[in-house]
């Protein structure tokens, strides 16, 4: 049982998972506005840690990665998330009649606070590395 709990805790997919149930939890009826701008810049956070943490699991195939190429593929992969989420969005109101995406400006929007919640979360990773080199979070 304790190798499930360490590769929650060790990749990191702990924080996009809370990233989901917390959404349930906000999407209060009529307070979607006020909220979602929050939803999709944590989920920008929480997908780019878990990115970051778990690129070492890759290493073995692909070689251990330079401190800038781990950031540069937890944005990219941060970026992706985001965009693949809004397409998700997008697919939904086309195929299933839904309302998620109430206009254009609101898509940029959430495209916006993806990136911003990816770049914060690159940002902070190489601060925090840059001060404790030795100790990657």
């Amino acid at each position: 049982m304790k190798r499930p709990f360490q590769l929650i805790r060790d990749t990191g997919i702990w924080a996009p998972a809370t990233v989901l149930v917390l959404h349930e939890f906000l999407s209060i009826p009529g307070w979607r506005t006020q909220i979602d701008w929050f939803n999709h810049f944590s989920g920008g956070l929480a997908f780019t840690f878990f990115a970051w943490k778990s690129l070492p699991l890759i290493y073995p195939w692909t070689g251990q990665l330079t401190f800038p190429g781990r950031l540069g593929a937890a944005f990219l992969a941060g970026c992706t998330a985001a965009l693949l989420w809004d397409i998700g969005e997008f697919s939904s109101d086309l195929m299933f009649g839904t309302n998620i995406q109430k206009s254009l400006h609101e898509t940029m929007m959430d495209l916006m606070n993806g990136f911003l919640g990816t770049t914060t979360t690159v940002a902070l990773l190489a601060f925090l590395t840059s001060k404790h080199p030795t100790a990657q979070p």
